[in-house]
């Protein structure tokens, strides 16, 4: 079976479906999944967990999990808010409005399952598990 060559001379074959898609859709993967984490886009953490992404998949060699990375930044949002009332005005709406995206981003997680690594996946069995 010989690839032929497209009109503009690239050859074509199977699996690069990526330059059919909509841009938005291009970067949908665990990398984008957790910078979103880490920047609480709700937006992007739900296109992500809809086109694909298992919210429990290992980010690191260690298992963490991007509930993990969520933790861990809303312990930074957590730090930064104990000093609010010597904020100004926008700072204070600032930390309001992080926290409230905050709050988004941990229902959508949430939602499709996500787990803490060390705990299991209510979503996603593991294989060596044996039906009973």
């Amino acid at each position: 079976f010989a690839l032929r060559a497209s009109a503009v001379g690239a050859p074509a074959a199977m699996g690069n479906c990526e330059t059919c898609l909509p841009e938005e859709h291009k970067a949908i993967n665990l990398e984008t999944l957790e910078r979103a984490v880490r920047s609480m886009d709700a937006a992007t953490v739900m296109l992500c967990l809809e086109g694909g992404v298992h919210v429990n998949d290992p980010i690191d060699k260690e298992g963490h999990t991007v509930m993990d990375v969520y933790v861990q930044e809303n312990a930074n949002i957590m730090k930064k808010s104990v000093n609010i009332r010597h904020r100004t005005d926008d700072a204070r709406r600032f930390l309001f409005d992080l926290q409230g995206k905050s709050t988004q981003v941990f229902h959508i997680l949430h939602s499709h399952g996500g787990c803490l690594s060390g705990r299991k996946s209510p979503r996603r069995p593991s294989a060596a598990a044996s039906p009973r």
